[in-house]
């Protein structure tokens, strides 16, 4: 199993926490553009040569990719992603999320079959650009919250080449209810994780805030509880969120799976 990690906030205070990351990874990285993104992959790759960079592009208007983003977005979006083919496998994160703008909901509620169209074309054809795509999607309880989530784009069907990162973060669970129903809901995805081998990764965390400012932190204990976790329901990779709240305490939970997890290699 690879651990990898999601970067939100790609300042150099940041990205630097590569430094502590002595096995080969990939790191998704936020950024408004591709260029901005090529920019931050030309800063980094000489100096971790062990790490693949992917870009997380994020959207005007909605952050996210769903089917209530603006047609127009995408269309920008998609286009600029298409606009050249690698030279090596890229890996994309798209964000398949609810839109931060409740505008939005009722905006674009009539183009959520037009959007997930335009979704469905840039996953057929993202193969032709040398692109490995990602989902990052919500965690769920049954197929039927799967189906909801597919009826507003936001977690499109295995007739697609992705692999799909389940956002199972744990420290969201704060209350009682909600640590009963993330029992749940770990039970649901080991099993989705299993069914579908190769198909699916795990977001955890979080051991850092992201957009919504007030996310609760993940412990290193817990942290290590997750990745055993992951491990038992047979995914290839997982991604921690995000980069920037690793410290020696997350690295030392991590070296502790080290035994149980395949694809390590010091670097140091």
């Amino acid at each position: 199993m690879k651990i990898n990690f999601f970067e939100e906030y790609p300042t150099q205070e940041n990205m630097t926490k590569l430094d502590l990351v002595d096995w080969p990874a990939t790191i998704l990285v936020a950024a408004p553009s591709l260029t901005e993104f090529e920019s931050i992959q030309l800063t980094y790759t000489q100096k971790y040569p062990h790490i693949i960079f992917g870009w997380w592009p994020t959207v005007a208007g909605s952050y996210w990719v769903s089917g209530f983003t603006n047609p127009s977005d995408l269309d920008r979006l998609f286009g600029e992603i298409t606009s050249k083919k690698q030279p090596h496998e890229l890996p994309i994160l798209m964000d398949l999320e609810l839109p931060l703008k409740k505008s939005l909901y009722i905006r674009n509620f009539f183009n959520i079959r037009k959007n997930k169209n335009k979704i469905a074309e840039f996953f057929n054809q993202a193969p032709n650009y040398n692109l490995k795509i990602y989902t990052a999607e919500y965690s769920t309880l049954n197929n039927l919250f799967l189906k909801l989530w597919h009826f507003f784009g936001i977690s499109p069907s295995f007739s697609f080449q992705h692999t799909k990162l389940v956002m199972c973060y744990s420290s969201m669970a704060v209350q009682p209810f909600e640590k009963s129903i993330l029992l749940k809901v770990k039970r649901f995805e080991k099993n989705f994780a299993q069914s579908n081998q190769s198909r699916v990764g795990f977001g955890l965390g979080t051991i850092a805030t992201g957009v919504l400012g007030n996310e609760p932190i993940l412990s290193p204990e817990d942290l290590s509880k997750d990745l055993r976790w992951a491990k038992e329901s047979n995914v290839e990779e997982v991604f921690i969120f995000r980069l920037g709240g690793l410290n020696e305490s997350y690295i030392g939970a991590i070296k502790e799976n080290i035994n149980n997890i395949d694809n390590i290699s010091n670097f140091s």
